[in-house]
């Protein structure tokens, strides 16, 4: 609750932002998310984002939807393992559609690991 409260005194989210709240970024709503936050904010904000604990289904979904629609490419394990947290949101279709070499070498890095 105190998450969602902080988050709602702003109606933008730049990387800066995002990186300023942090953990209290688990308060953005989907609107938050589909609205405030541009594609190109998103992905810069990757990092920052993906070590959020406590994503919903619904914010992991939204924001791993939001990405990919705009263009982020999941290519080898790095780019997987970059999501951090978020790869909850991962779709099963999507999952599917990675080769092993993705996921054996996501699986080397610590914050997939996560």
């Amino acid at each position: 609750q105190v998450a969602s409260s902080l988050v709602r005194k702003f109606e933008h989210f730049p990387p800066a932002i995002l990186h300023a709240l942090g953990q209290t970024a688990v308060g953005l709503s989907i609107s938050d998310i589909e609205n405030g936050i541009s594609d190109k904010d998103l992905e810069a904000s990757i990092p920052v984002l993906g070590e959020v604990r406590g994503w919903n289904t619904e914010q992991s979904s939204a924001i791993i939807n939001k990405l990919l629609s705009s263009g982020y490419q999941i290519w080898d394990g790095e780019s997987l393992a970059k999501l951090g947290s978020l790869v909850a949101g991962l779709n099963s279709s999507t999952l599917r559609s990675l080769s092993p070499e993705v996921i054996l070498e996501a699986i080397k890095f610590p914050e997939f690991i996560q």
